[in-house]
């Protein structure tokens, strides 16, 4: 597999992460001296918020009929990589469900197999696509010349610029990183001194940022981000744990980081670990990964939370949105779902991975009318 700049989705570095030894502490409580003179009461507000179960969703309304002797391929960025390979089986049992023929290609994260897959989709005379974090920028011509074919093309997991594919279904990742803003602000008692730990070549990762950065304005005048790193994910596991440990080296005073996606944050963990910062970090991050929430869960890593969402859920919006443009009648305001999102700490970890909380997947296949 290649991991390579502007190729690889975040999903992709869990397939180049291997298993890591964790050890340290993280939860919801300071991680700093004194509280002084902060206003934490927007920032606990908002993790409670953030953290409170999902009890509702805004299901589409209108059952669909079911358009028989259908083809999708399911494009994963890298079916070794756990999420993506969570993402294509979660299509297909929707594709079971529905009665349609399924097929997987594997890119296995090379960008031109990416490219080649949605090729032979076209080939094969497929009648649908659904990328999982595929990013649009390496496969954009090849999509638009499986839409000119008649190729319905549903993009998951990677925002995409408008008008890329004729559905996505994601989670809001400018909503994710505030999420993680008001924790950082509440476990340091507003006065945090973060490291950013940031992969920019990703525009999901953008959005991450963006949102953790204002949330921080926003939520934590008292807090600075005292280091702002940015790496490129071929470099994950070779690079970045060096030169994590000279940054924190370098910022004996920080108290917390940030990192883009949870495989960044189980890389940094065993530097952490071994560092005089170890036990007076706030580790936050973004996927839900079970390997992460594993370690949240047992409470005395340096991963304190992580924004989950399920990515089943968000392949089942998918099958949604699919069967709905095979109908015809896919409504503007489903063009884009966003799936919810959850704040997990040790003190609410439900289930590895997060379930969504709530029967999704029924809420979904109800409204598919099947007939034999």
């Amino acid at each position: 597999m290649i991991l390579s700049k502007r190729r690889v989705a975040p999903w992709a570095a869990a397939f180049a992460v291997t298993a890591l030894a964790l050890t340290g502490c993280g939860s919801a409580k300071s991680t700093s001296a004194s509280a002084g003179s902060h206003d934490i009461t927007a920032a606990q507000n908002v993790v409670k918020q953030s953290q409170a179960p999902v009890t509702k969703f805004d299901f589409p309304k209108d059952a669909v009929s079911v358009p028989k002797d259908k083809l999708v391929i399911g494009i994963p960025c890298a079916y070794a990589a756990e999420g993506c390979k969570r993402g294509v089986d979660a299509v297909a049992e929707a594709a079971k469900t529905l009665g349609w023929r399924y097929q997987m290609i594997d890119p296995a994260g090379d960008p031109q197999k990416m490219r080649s897959a949605v090729r032979t989709a076209i080939q094969l005379h497929a009648d649908g696509i659904v990328l999982g974090a595929v990013p649009a920028s390496v496969v954009k011509d090849d999509v638009a010349a499986a839409r000119s074919a008649g190729i319905k093309v549903v993009n998951t997991f990677e925002p995409a610029p408008e008008g890329f594919a004729d559905a996505n279904s994601l989670y809001d990742h400018v909503q994710a990183g505030r999420a993680n803003a008001a924790y950082v602000a509440a476990a340091t008692n507003g006065a945090g001194k973060v490291i950013s730990v940031n992969d920019s070549e990703f525009q999901s990762d953008v959005e991450l940022h963006q949102g953790f950065t204002d949330g921080l304005k926003e939520l934590c005048p008292g807090c600075e981000i005292v280091k702002d790193f940015d790496f490129q994910i071929a470099n994950l596991q070779s690079q970045v744990p060096t030169q994590f440990q000279a940054i924190l080296q370098a910022n004996p005073k920080a108290n917390a980081v940030w990192t883009a996606y949870d495989p960044v944050a189980l890389a940094i963990a065993p530097v952490i670990t071994r560092s005089a910062q170890n036990g007076k970090l706030t580790v936050v991050s973004h996927n839900g990964d079970p390997e992460a929430l594993q370690a949240i869960k047992a409470g005395n890593q340096p991963f304190s939370a992580s924004v989950a969402f399920s990515v089943e859920w968000q392949s089942y919006a998918a099958m949604d949105q699919m069967v709905r443009l095979f109908d015809g009648s896919l409504p503007a305001n489903l063009k884009t779902v966003n799936v919810p999102q959850k704040l997990v700490n040790k003190d609410n970890v439900t289930s590895v991975p997060w379930d969504g909380d709530i029967d999704w997947k029924s809420a979904y296949t109800k409204l598919w009318k099947t007939t034999k």
